[in-house]
């Protein structure tokens, strides 16, 4: 198992999650999502796309695809983050071998919106040494809220993470030694989850599926990493300025 995720930047893991609380979880996530949206326009302000345009709770990722924090959820959404980390896809397994003593750095939802376009090919953070590859150091934990059976969930390239480091020369090194890998979207069932470093090409595809698409994303890191770039400092505990008093 290692040795797949250390070689292809990802693993799928079958049936890891139970039916009956991601039923739950599907409709907590879409609660905590139209209460951020409605606290925002209370405020009488925009969501823009990007990160700048973002608050530290809820980021507008691609036009009509949105991660937002549930750090403070209880309920089914806290119940699923303690399943994970007991299940095989954290203690004894993935997370467990590859960081060898995890820790929880964010617990976020990400909704692609019905009829959203295909994101453009990124990374979710940058490799720590520019001059070597290095292991592993964050990853994502995926569960689908809903079923991509279809393949209409998260798209990556396979080995990716060994070219990110330094792009636009590995992949024409790749190209030309033709060992560059085609991209995969890995077909999640209900209970399925997928892993990624974080350092792997990847992005969500369109959203052809009719209703909004869901993902539960618990990221892990070893215990001396921070993310500071992928949520802004701005945030909507914060009353607008106008609202404030002098």
């Amino acid at each position: 198992m290692e040795e797949d995720f250390g070689h292809d930047g990802f693993v799928v893991l079958r049936d890891v999650v139970p039916l009956d609380l991601l039923a739950a979880c599907r409709s907590a996530a879409l609660d905590v999502f139209e209460t951020y949206l409605s606290t925002i326009a209370a405020r009488s302000e925009a969501l823009g796309v990007g990160q700048r345009g973002g608050y530290h709770e809820i980021v507008q990722r691609h036009l009509g695809r949105y991660e937002f924090r549930i750090d403070d959820a209880t309920g089914p959404l806290r119940d699923l983050e303690a399943h994970i980390r007991r299940s095989r896809a954290f203690q004894a397994g993935v997370a467990k071998e590859v960081l060898d003593d995890p820790t929880v750095l964010s617990r976020t939802c990400v909704i692609a919106s019905e009829g959203c376009e295909a994101q453009a090919w990124h990374v979710d953070g940058a490799h720590l040494d520019p001059t070597r590859h290095l292991p592993c150091h964050c990853l994502n934990v995926f569960v689908p809220l809903v079923d991509v059976s279809s393949g209409s969930g998260t798209e990556l390239r396979p080995g990716s993470h060994h070219l990110t480091r330094d792009l636009k020369r590995l992949l024409l090194v790749a190209k030309a030694r033709k060992t560059l890998r085609a991209p995969v979207t890995p077909r999640l069932a209900l209970g399925d989850c997928l892993l990624f470093d974080y350092r792997t090409l990847h992005r969500g595809v369109a959203n052809t599926s009719g209703a909004p698409r869901p993902v539960f994303v618990l990221t892990v890191a070893r215990p001396f990493f921070r993310d500071v770039v992928n949520f802004p400092s701005r945030s909507l505990r914060v009353p607008p300025l106008d609202q404030q008093k002098g």
